[in-house]
């Protein structure tokens, strides 16, 4: 005869590890809702220091501090799921002329300047006017809507 005591403790262990999954599932599949909500958070200020950095140059130079920015870029959406992740950001870019806009593709962590006169990825493309308009610090590209994040960190989203 089974002793009561063990296959309690089994139950309790198999609901355990129920539990475990279904957080980790829920992890990759946010609510659109809840996805939203977490976006419009204002942006840090290591996040924003990060992301000035981009445009000085320092991180262009630097492989070690390049990576270290998009580390700290990496560190604010740690809590969304990957198939909700940034795909890029959008920035006025300083530099002077030729150039009018820079972009950091998050996928393959590349800084690319743009001339007036260049297209970009299609993704990426739709941030450039908002961008350029100036009350933005920059604006971050994911797949079905933007944020436009201003000097302070409070964000504005765009469908």
């Amino acid at each position: 005869m089974p002793r009561p005591i063990i296959a309690e403790r089994e139950r309790q262990e198999h609901k355990l590890e129920l539990n475990a999954e279904r957080a980790a599932s829920t992890k990759f599949n946010m609510n659109k809702t809840i996805l939203e909500k977490r976006l419009r958070v204002k942006r840090s200020n290591e996040y924003m220091e990060a992301i000035k950095k981009l445009d000085v140059g320092g991180c262009e130079q630097c492989k070690k501090q390049f990576d270290n920015c998009v580390e700290a870029i990496r560190n604010e959406f740690k809590d969304i799921p990957e198939n909700n992740l940034l795909v890029g950001l959008v920035a006025k870019c300083y530099l002077g002329q030729p150039y009018e806009v820079h972009t950091l593709d998050m996928s393959e962590s590349i800084l690319v300047h743009y001339k007036a006169s260049e297209s970009m990825p299609a993704l990426i493309e739709r941030a450039r006017s908002l961008a350029l308009h100036g009350g933005y610090e920059y604006i971050e590209v994911y797949t079905d809507c933007l944020c436009a994040v201003k000097r302070d960190g409070s964000v504005s989203m765009v469908k």
